[in-house]
Parts: C-alpha cells; sequence; structure tokens
C-alpha cells in the first residue's frame, strides 16, 4: 500500500506597502520627478502552505520589479517563525510601471529611496510572521482553472526605423502585431479549506501593466483592478496574488485612432502604432479584463490535494550574454503546488515564447512566470536576435548591463529547466 502524503496547511494575508509621501515611479526613463497623489492603493499578498516536512511560501508585490537582496532580507527576519530557502520562497513583481523603484542597480529606471526599500522589506517580514503565527487551515485543496482572455497584443513588429543616427533599416520597432506570439491564458489557483471555502486566490497572466492612465500617480495598474473585482465576487478579504506571465514583448491592445497629426503621419510611414489609452478608455480595458478573470474564476475546475515542493537551480548570466558580467546570475525557480501543478518562475523578463518552452520539459499543468527575485533585462528569443528591437537589444543601457546574446539562448534555458524538473513531472 503506497501512503498517503502528509496534509498540507494553508495561510494567507495582505498588507499594504502604499508609499505615504511622493517617490519616485519605477518603469520609464523619461519619466523624473515624485509621484502626484495616490490613484489605488499597492499591496504585498502572500501564500504559505506547509506540510511537517517543507514550507513553500509566495510573494507577490505590486512592484516593478523586486530583488534576490530584498527577499533574503524578508526570508532572514522571519527565519526564527518559518524556515525559508531560495527554492521555497517565491518572489515576485506584478512588474506596474506605476510603483516605487526597489531595485537600486536600475536608476535610469526609476531611482530606489532606501528609505521605502527597507519599508517593503519590514512589511513582507510582518507579513510572513503573521501567516506563520496563524492557525493554518488543515486539509487544503487547490483548484485549477484557465481560459483566454483576448486582452492582450504583441508588441515587436519588424518595419523600417529611421534615425539621425543612422541610415534607415529594417528592425523591430516596438509596434503592435496582431500575427506574434503572445499568450492570452488566464491561470487561476483557488486555495480552498477542507470545507472548499477560498482561502486565497492565484492568477496569472502575460502582459506589461503599462497603460494606467494617469502616469504619474501611483497605481497597481490592472492587477489591482483584477483583484478588486475578485474580492468583489469572493470575499472582501481574499488573499489575492498575481504573477506576471512572459510578458517582455506583450502589452494591452491600444489601437485606438491617433490623436494628433504628426502621430498619424507617422503611421502613415511606419504603419499602425500604439496610441495611448484616455481614463475611460482604461477603465473600460481593465474593467472587461477583470470580468473575464472573475468569468473564468468561476468556471469548471479541476481539483487537487496539495502536495508542495520546492527546487531552484542558477544560471551564470554570462551563459546567456556575452560580456555580461561573470558573477551576474539568473535563477530558474520551480515549484510544485500539487503533483501535476508547477509553477515555473524566471528572474528576467521572458517574451512570450519561453511559455511553450517551459512547458515542454515536463507533463502536466505549468504556469510560467517570469519577474522574481532580481530581474537582469528582458529574455529574447533566438528568433528575435539581430532585428535591432529592444527587447534583443534596446533595454541594456536602462538596465545597466551590456553584450550580445548568444545564438543558443534559448537551448540553455531549455537544458537547465530540464535538468531541475524531474521526468515525471513530480
Amino acid at each position: 500500500m503506497v501512503p498517503r502524503a502528509p496534509e498540507a496547511s494553508i495561510t494567507a494575508g495582505s498588507i499594504d506597502i502604499t508609499p505615504r509621501e511622493p517617490v519616485p515611479l519605477a518603469g520609464f526613463t523619461d519619466r523624473t520627478g515624485p509621484s502626484r497623489g495616490v490613484a489605488d492603493p499597492l499591496e504585498l499578498n502572500a501564500l504559505l502552505l506547509r506540510t511537517p516536512h517543507a514550507s513553500l511560501a509566495i510573494l507577490s508585490a505590486d512592484l516593478l520589479f523586486v530583488t534576490e537582496d530584498l527577499k533574503r532580507r524578508v526570508a532572514a527576519a522571519v527565519r526564527d517563525h518559518l524556515p525559508l530557502d531560495d527554492a521555497s520562497l517565491l518572489f515576485a513583481a506584478s512588474h506596474t510601471h506605476f510603483a516605487p523603484a526597489v531595485d537600486p542597480s536600475k536608476p535610469l529606471l526609476g531611482r530606489a529611496e532606501p528609505a521605502y526599500v527597507d519599508w517593503v522589506a519590514e512589511r513582507g517580514a510582518a507579513l510572513l510572521r503573521r501567516l506563520a503565527a496563524a492557525e493554518p487551515m488543515p486539509g487544503g485543496l487547490v483548484e485549477y482553472r484557465s481560459g483566454p482572455a483576448a486582452h492582450a497584443i504583441n508588441r515587436r513588429r519588424m518595419g523600417w526605423r529611421l534615425s539621425l543616427r543612422h541610415l534607415p533599416r529594417r528592425a523591430a520597432l516596438r509596434a503592435p502585431d496582431p500575427t506574434g506570439p503572445r499568450d492570452e491564458t488566464v491561470h487561476i489557483l483557488t486555495f480552498t479549506d477542507g470545507g472548499k471555502r477560498p482561502v486565497a486566490l492565484l492568477w496569472s497572466y502575460a502582459c506589461h501593466p503599462v497603460t494606467f492612465a494617469e502616469p504619474s500617480r501611483v497605481s497597481a495598474d490592472y492587477p489591482g483592478v483584477v483583484r478588486r473585482a475578485l474580492r468583489a465576487a469572493f470575499g472582501a478579504d481574499l488573499p489575492v496574488l498575481f504573477l506576471q506571465g512572459c510578458a517582455g514583448d506583450i502589452r494591452p491592445r491600444e489601437l485606438g485612432r491617433p490623436r494628433n497629426l504628426g502621430r498619424r503621419l507617422a503611421e502613415l510611414v511606419v504603419g499602425k502604432l500604439f496610441t495611448p489609452f484616455t481614463a475611460p478608455e482604461y477603465a473600460a480595458w481593465s474593467g472587461s479584463l477583470a470580468t473575464r478573470v472573475v468569468e473564468v474564476a468561476r468556471g469548471r475546475a479541476a481539483s487537487y490535494r496539495l502536495a508542495p515542493a520546492a527546487a531552484e537551480t542558477r544560471l551564470r548570466l554570462s551563459a546567456l550574454l556575452t560580456g555580461a558580467s561573470p558573477d551576474r546570475d539568473v535563477t530558474l525557480q520551480r515549484l510544485r503546488v500539487a503533483p501535476g501543478l508547477v509553477i515555473a518562475a524566471l528572474s528576467a523578463e521572458p517574451v512570450a515564447e519561453y511559455g511553450p518552452i517551459l512547458r515542454s520539459r515536463e507533463p502536466g499543468i505549468v504556469i510560467p512566470v517570469g519577474y522574481t527575485d532580481t530581474v537582469f533585462g528582458y529574455l529574447p528569443s533566438a528568433r528575435m536576435l539581430g532585428q535591432h528591437g529592444y527587447e534583443d537589444e534596446g533595454f541594456m543601457e536602462a538596465f545597466g548591463i551590456a553584450g550580445r546574446f548568444r545564438p543558443d539562448i534559448e537551448a540553455v534555458v531549455r537544458q537547465a529547466w530540464g535538468e531541475l524538473s524531474p521526468a515525471d513531472g513530480g
């Protein structure tokens, strides 16, 4: 007779990290000066899964990036209450471009205020300490649901780039490509107690949160809109975690008519460009996405018995990028929530094509995630190399790195993930 796996318990919670005073926001190199008010709150949401033999925590933050240093500070602060190592704590950012910076290695994207960074570390530790001390709910199950959203678009389109710095050349423009790769899947994990009452909800989607219509104000962007809708549907105090998918080249569908003559003339030359949302357009788009996510969350589910486990491996950045600092790493983290149900996470901004790469390495359901630990920059596909686009070379100055991606970049990632993933998906 095969022994039954030890029963897992669940605790979950939320804590506010909205800045209390004006601070620089992170995400755009041309946005300077402090924030001008708060449009909606920022949160940390956390989930703690425990068995007699293992603890696994997921911490999601309404931030552009998190860092490995911040993660380790939080883990060290709760070590007496909760033994978490690098593998068993998944710390991920939603990638909203309307939150303060906490990564001092990328000042061109937004200057990190040390006092705010310290406060986020304190709040994360306080949240995990609270979960460690709370009465766990035994008999936990997780329900998995998924469905298409149809709200995003690929943002890389080949065309002619005009510049004073060089002759016109074919290049990948930041422009809508309706035929380009994207993953419209909304993944939803609902964690329940023995009575099927929701304890926490985790959802994932691949789409850059870059289109909030008031760029100088603090906002969680669409993950915050969806969070409010999920709480309205399933419980006002429900912890709602968001994990950003492989969204490096994906953004909301902004396909409105240009509102000035210069942009209209530009589109006559290079083709359709993105038109920033007005406030009503943003409200309509994000509200429609929230409605769709709630629909998916109410759909038919597959139930799993929780059996948490975690593993991590590291790649030298120089294995992907020639000329990179030899002491920079990229982390790959595998969190098994239940047999056949896995979260695959990368400390990078992976483009859409890495979703199928990560899924192909093991059976069962794999939810691909980026924006964990310290993100080095974009992780382009091999197809993109030499296209002179933002995701394959243009981002490097803003991220403080230099070099050239290796042509075998996909094979290196595939091999590393394959070594991390057991053949049976367990």
